[in-house]
């Protein structure tokens, strides 16, 4: 019996096609919301780029030599920098896919690295371009696919804080008119209805939108019942482990005043607080807190009124300091009032605001506001604040005696925290022979991916378990309020004053002013903690060990020479690899995605600088590549092409030619010849399937010139009006 494979109708096909990748993209749109997942523009493009591949059916080396390439250049742009065509990233690729291969061999499957997990997912998105194509293109089934892409909305929906109202209406519309398309024309094919008209598969797709759309409405638009059974998510929650959320250890992100017992898990929740007008983006001070008790923070500090900022007369090398202005307004929705202030750096307005008493305490930075002694929560102020730029190499330098006060309330650490916290800050610290050094190893420490970032499943210290204990041995995942009281634990332990700072990171820049000012909606998913470590002198200097956060304050690395003995050391502070899996929670903290989103802007606007040399060019190539390659595809183009080639020859070896070719035209358009089949048998079912009687006469006209030796100066024009009418005939 004669097989063909499906021929491509480009139209048709890859409109079917383009809707399958839309599906697919809705199981890649909620990663970095339910995972750490960063870089989502990257696999979306690599994705897109796996589709046309696969699309242009290349033969399989060629294919897979290209998917492999595009799977590198993804690799590349969310791990490394510099140019494309170096050895450098390219070893240490190798090396780390050979390193995580010995990582499966031994069962070590929790220790492969990001990048590796990043190539498999990639790997996995191009066998997932295949499959696709087959089910839509050569299966004409889509129903398995679509059914479990439903599935995998409404579970991460239910069970994460990933809102699916929009995506499962785009996955009922994309997917509903997908398989009735697809049915469609598998009848359509299956029928043979030649007969048909022309535009019936067009009648018949509008129809099908038409339904669609009418269902949707009136799915939004119909009455809805209340639900019927109870609730059944907090159950399931609670039997796989995750907690019902709302119960013990779930409460709602934000900033709040009790701090006494940390951990749990957080919901999600973007309201916005306020909005501030400043000259940068700055983290926002609420207040300090001191004494650790294992489970939380509280205040120990003594109640008093500081008159001036800490900057006021203090000159020193190893800051500098910008005077600056900001507003706050604090947003409608905020249903929390605060009676005191949110500022960046260190106040200088001081006594009083907005006609109310003014009280920053020295201790906790906390500035309280007030009128008759009763306290007041303002809606707005104005303030005028310092902010210190710090210098590295003057900061290694710092080395005095800290005050008794700072000793007593900032070193403390209860007397049972664990001997092994005490023993890895050691550790830690072995090799810094400075105070900031020790601090940034510390920093770096917790920052790096031995940690997880989490804000739900966040597990609560049990009876007599230390916090600090808990997360860097057992857990290792939590939010801002792990990382930064471990830091602060750790340094206490090797005599580093430190203390806990609480606030709001710089929130989303919404506007610009017309003085250039830019406006920040802050909210409460923009509630974090950071450290402040003491250097004598100096005074409190910030850190951010929160992974996934990028400090926003200012270290200044003056210009240095290769001799420079602090190189090394500020180059290891500096030098960090662009993760692929961070937390996109907050994603004005994730500036790594924002550079390459920020690329991406610049290339559109035709601005762009490319980290590859010639980049441009290359992309222009792989343009034309692509273009020159689907033209080639299409059968309708290379029939044209056939006829015009053989349109105006007339010599002795144009029938053998013009024979081959067919030959070749008929294998690309899906009619290939048995195994073990002769020419002849080959012919006469052609002739058979077209209802032709052409094939065969040229097929015999053939065999008499290959095994006859007949000259051939005239076979051609006998056959040239049979060979044209079955090359038309072929795709007609």
């Amino acid at each position: 019996m004669f097989e063909k494979k499906r021929p491509l109708d480009l139209g048709k096909d890859f409109f079917l096609y383009g809707l399958s990748f839309l599906l697919l993209m809705e199981w890649l749109l909620p990663l970095p919301r339910i995972t750490d997942t960063g870089f989502i523009h990257v696999f979306v493009f690599v994705t897109i780029a796996y589709f046309v591949i696969t699309f242009l059916q290349l033969p399989v080396i060629v294919s897979s030599s290209l998917k492999f390439l595009v799977t590198s250049y993804g690799i590349f742009l969310m791990f490394f920098q510099g140019p494309f065509f170096s050895k450098v990233w390219i070893t240490l690729f190798v090396s780390d896919l050979w390193f995580n291969v010995l990582l499966m061999i031994r069962g070590e499957w929790y220790a492969l690295t990001d990048m590796f997990r990043s190539f498999l997912f990639l790997v996995l998105l191009a066998i997932m371009s295949y499959l696709l194509f087959y089910w839509i293109v050569q299966a004409r089934r889509i129903l398995f696919f679509l059914v479990f892409t439903i599935m995998y909305v409404a579970v991460i929906d239910t069970f994460t804080v990933y809102d699916a109202t929009y995506a499962i209406i785009r996955t009922f519309i994309i997917g509903f008119l997908l398989l009735g398309l697809i049915s469609m024309y598998r009848v359509i094919e299956q029928e043979k209805l030649g007969s048909a008209p022309k535009l019936l598969p067009v009648r018949l797709a509008m129809m099908l939108a038409l339904v669609i759309v009418v269902s949707t409405l009136f799915g939004f638009l119909l009455p809805k019942p209340e639900p019927q059974w109870a609730d059944p998510v907090p159950v399931v929650r609670a039997a796989v482990g995750l907690g019902t959320g709302t119960g013990e250890g779930m409460q709602q992100i934000g900033y709040g005043d009790n701090d006494q017992k940390l951990g749990g898990g957080f919901i999600d929740n973007d309201t916005p607080v306020f909005y501030a007008a400043a000259n940068r983006g700055h983290y926002w001070r609420g207040e300090t807190k001191d004494y650790y008790t294992g489970n939380g923070w509280d205040v120990t500090t003594p109640k008093t009124m500081e008159l001036s900022s800490r900057y006021d007369g203090i000159n020193h090398p190893a800051f500098e300091v910008e005077r600056l202005e900001a507003e706050v307004a604090f947003a409608e929705e905020s249903l929390s009032k605060y009676e005191h202030l949110f500022y960046p750096g260190d106040l200088l307005t001081r006594n009083q605001i907005m006609n109310v008493d003014l009280s920053v305490d020295q201790f906790t930075g906390k500035a309280e506001t007030s009128l008759d002694g009763s306290g007041v929560a303002l809606s707005n102020y104005r303030l005028n604040y310092v902010y210190p730029s710090y210098i590295l190499e003057e900061l290694r330098k710092v080395n005095g005696n800290d005050p008794d006060e700072i000793i007593d309330y900032y070193t403390q650490i209860p007397g049972n925290l664990p001997e092994r916290v005490t023993e890895l800050a050691e550790k830690i610290v072995s090799d810094m022979d400075n105070r900031y050094d020790r601090a940034k190893a510390i920093e770096r420490f917790l920052s790096s991916s031995d940690f997880t970032y989490e804000t739900e499943d966040v597990p609560v210290p049990g009876r007599g378990q230390d916090y600090v204990d808990q997360f860097l041995f057992e857990t290792q995942r939590g939010y801002c309020g792990n990382f930064s009281t471990a830091m602060v634990v750790l340094l206490r332990t090797v005599d580093v004053p430190a203390r806990w700072v609480k606030g709001f990171t710089q929130g989303t820049q919404v506007d610009v002013l017309n003085d250039g000012r830019a406006v920040y909606q802050v909210t409460n998913s923009n509630a974090h903690s950071w450290v402040e470590v003491y250097f004598p002198d100096v005074g409190w200097v910030p850190f951010e060990p929160t992974r996934g956060f990028l400090s926003a304050f200012d270290f200044i690395a003056p210009d240095r020479t290769t001799d420079d003995p602090y190189m090394e050391r500020l180059e290891e502070d500096e030098e960090e690899a662009s993760p692929a899996f961070s937390d996109l929670e907050d994603s004005e903290e994730t500036t790594g995605q924002e550079k390459k989103e920020a690329e991406l802007d610049a290339f559109i606007e035709g601005g762009a600088k490319w980290s590859i040399p010639g980049g441009g060019w290359i992309l222009l190539a792989i343009i034309v590549t692509t273009t020159l390659i689907g033209i080639a595809r299409n059968k309708k183009i290379v029939q044209f092409y056939l006829l015009r080639r053989f349109k105006g020859k007339s010599d002795s070896q144009t029938f053998i030619q013009a024979y081959e070719r067919l030959l070749w035209f008929l294998t690309f358009s899906g009619y290939k010849r048995n195994v073990g089949e002769t020419l002849r048998e080959y012919a006469k079912r052609l002739d058979a399937m077209f209802g032709l009687n052409v094939m065969n006469e040229m097929t015999v006209e053939y065999e008499r010139i290959i095994y006859g030796q007949k000259s051939s100066k005239l076979s051609w024009d006998e056959q040239k009006n049979g060979w044209e009418l079955f090359v038309r005939k072929i795709i007609s």
